[in-house]
């Protein structure tokens, strides 16, 4: 399947690279008109919009194909349920664009997103990734000033702030906090081997790899998102599975980047950044036990695998509720 071509090579214009939005939709049917409004209203539009209904037990696909019909560079699909990793790597194999821009099916855009990444792209072409400003709102719609979520974000922004390491702070706590906020090249994707078989961390782990073997811009003045929070985020579902993956993932990015988490220099706040982070996660066992085994496996995905073995859980999970 052909790529498209950026933008400056059809049409003259310094307009950026080309960037196609793929939005993976389960069980959101109260939210999907919204998150699809959003794209539609980019000041920068999309190339492309490919939209893949992983299985939904709602009526979300009909509403996602009504609120598309018109548009012309948009296509739907429908699948029986596969779970957000493989339905996130279907849409981008899909997808024609030198970029993409994934938005769950429950968050929106902020107008100018496509705008800011195609701004960014043009001045540094070399970037892989681009992630920027999060704004958090309710079941509801309605813009959250206080409460967990934000006092959540502070947290993470202030660890960044106070370490100016970004890769560490990420495993501190996802700041970019979901694949809704990141803008990625086809060739990093490809790289990667896609998104790994994770139900709650295969963002995190994109990032990592991305920092890893790649260049990440986080244009934090500028907010790209407005993530959504409610009772049936992934995340909430068990808080301790969702640490043993945090874990394996905070695992591997050790592996994959080494000292490159760190400042050129290697000194004493480099020290005493890793030691607070390594508190405020509380699993160090668990991380040094994958670390340490990490080399017996051929991929990441052969390794996330074996951490997600129900023959391991109990005492993986005990590891990180102890």
């Amino acid at each position: 399947m052909p790529i498209f071509k950026s933008r400056k090579e059809v049409t003259g214009a310094l307009t950026g690279p080309s960037i196609s939005v793929v939005v993976p939709l389960y069980n959101h049917a109260r939210y999907i008109e919204s998150a699809l409004e959003s794209v539609l209203a980019q000041t920068s539009p999309a190339d492309e919009i490919i939209l893949i209904d992983d299985g939904s037990s709602d009526n979300g696909f009909e509403l996602a194909q009504r609120a598309l019909a018109k548009v012309s560079h948009a296509r739907v699909y429908k699948q029986e349920n596969a779970g957000a990793h493989n339905t996130l790597n279907r849409a981008i194999g899909i997808s024609r664009s030198e970029y993409v821009a994934v938005l769950n099916s429950d968050d929106v855009f902020s107008p100018e997103k496509l705008a800011y990444c195609r701004a960014v792209l043009s001045e540094r072409p070399s970037v892989g990734l681009i992630s920027g400003a999060v704004g958090i709102m309710d079941d509801d719609s309605v813009r959250q000033q206080a409460g967990v979520a934000i006092d959540w974000l502070g947290r993470a922004r202030q660890f960044l702030v106070s370490t100016g390491l970004p890769q560490l702070a990420l495993m501190n706590e996802n700041f970019v906090a979901t694949t809704s906020n990141m803008v990625f090249s086809r060739k990093l994707w490809e790289a990667a081997g896609g998104f790994q078989p994770l139900r709650y961390c295969h963002d995190l782990d994109f990032l990592m790899y991305a920092f890893a073997h790649d260049s990440v811009h986080l244009d934090l003045d500028h907010e790209h998102i407005v993530y959504r929070v409610h009772e049936r985020n992934t995340i909430k579902e068990d808080i301790s599975k969702v640490r043993v993956e945090i874990a394996a993932v905070i695992a591997q990015g050790l592996f994959q980047s080494g000292p490159r988490l760190f400042s050129a220099g290697l000194n004493e706040q480099d020290l005493n950044a890793f030691v607070q982070f390594l508190r405020n996660k509380q699993f160090t066992e668990l991380l040094v036990f994958f670390q340490t085994i990490l080399p017996a496996f051929a991929t990441r995905g052969a390794f996330y695998d074996y951490a997600s073995d129900p023959r391991n859980a109990s005492a993986f999970r005990a590891a990180v509720t102890a």
